[in-house]
Parts: structure tokens; C-alpha cells; sequence
């Protein structure tokens, strides 16, 4: 099963590398998207006693996105913010606009990543590696995925972590104004 989860997921990197998935875009309403994934998601959540829920949403605009890809990069980030969260931690999902973008963040009360490892949670096959992560599986590429998908969507993302505090994943996407927005 780990083999076939690596192969998938080096297949999706390459579909996503060589442009063939961002092509696919329609009006994705993101807190739609959100709530369905927190509502995924909630099952796990709860079998280790982890409340997830959803912060603020305000009125937001619709993007023009892959939908199934942003189901990827969101489904990866709760996905990860349950594994390294202990039991009874939060996970908070929210969302705004901040100037042309729809900022999502998923912040968690977890673990935390040091300084040094920062830098290279993006980098394909690295792993955070100390005595609170050796029970975690993973191929190490969930986040270089995440990285291309919102590369791909001319996005950002931005990661903010302090050991034994929690992470915070920041997730900003561009969106065009409508006239009647």
C-alpha cells in the first residue's frame, strides 16, 4: 500500500509539474469546498479526540480554481494538522479576503515544526524526523503536492510553526472581482 500511495503521488507531482491538471478550472465556491472537507474530515478528527472546526467565513468570492485539486491541498493540510495534533488538540479552519486574494488558513495546536525544518517541509521526501514524528507514516510528498497545486493556481503558501505550539498553514489564491462583487 505505501508503494502504491508513492507511486500515486509522484504521478499527481508530474501531472501537476507539467501543467496538464490546471487547465481543468471552474467557479469553485471555497467555503462550500471548505465545509465539505471539515465535514470529510471529522470522523478522524474525532477518533483522537481533536475538535475541528470551521473559525470565520466571510462572504467570499468564487474562484476560478481545479476544484479537485484544491480538495487536495486542503484534504492535505487537515490531513497532516490531525496526525501531528495530540489528543485533544484543535484544528481551526478559516478564511477572508486580503486585498486580491482569498486567504484559507488551518491552524492546529499540534506539535509545531522547528526553525531549521521550515525550510524544507516543502522539498519532496522530506520529513520532520524526532521522537514525536517516528510514528507518523508518509511519503513526503503531501506538501511539495500542496506547493505545485498553488503554484500552479498562482498562489502562495506561507507556514508559520513554533515547536510544542502549533502550525499554521496559510493557503492565498487570487481571485478576479466580478463587477457585482
Amino acid at each position: 500500500a505505501a508503494l502504491n500511495t508513492l507511486a500515486s503521488e509522484l504521478l499527481d507531482l508530474a501531472k501537476i509539474e507539467s501543467g496538464l491538471i490546471t487547465q481543468e478550472r471552474e467557479e469553485v465556491r471555497i467555503a462550500q469546498l471548505l465545509e465539505d472537507q471539515m465535514a470529510f474530515h471529522q470522523a478522524p478528527a474525532k477518533a483522537k479526540s481533536i475538535q475541528l472546526s470551521i473559525g470565520s467565513l466571510p462572504a467570499l468570492p468564487t474562484l476560478m480554481a481545479n476544484r479537485v485539486n484544491l480538495e487536495e491541498v486542503f484534504s492535505n493540510l487537515i490531513v497532516n494538522a490531525i496526525h501531528y495534533t495530540p489528543e485533544n488538540g484543535k484544528i481551526t479552519i478559516d478564511a477572508a479576503v486580503e486585498g486580491d486574494y482569498v486567504c484559507v488558513r488551518v491552524a492546529d495546536t499540534g506539535i509545531g515544526i522547528a526553525a531549521e525544518d521550515l525550510d524544507r517541509i516543502f522539498d519532496r521526501f522530506y520529513r520532520v524526523k524526532n521522537d514525536k514524528t517516528r510514528y507518523v507514516i508518509g511519503t513526503g510528498l503531501g506538501l511539495p503536492i500542496v506547493k505545485s497545486i498553488v503554484d500552479a493556481h498562482h498562489g502562495v503558501i506561507r507556514v508559520e510553526s513554533e515547536p510544542g505550539r502549533g502550525t499554521t498553514f496559510s493557503v492565498l489564491l487570487p481571485y478576479t472581482p466580478l463587477p457585482s462583487e
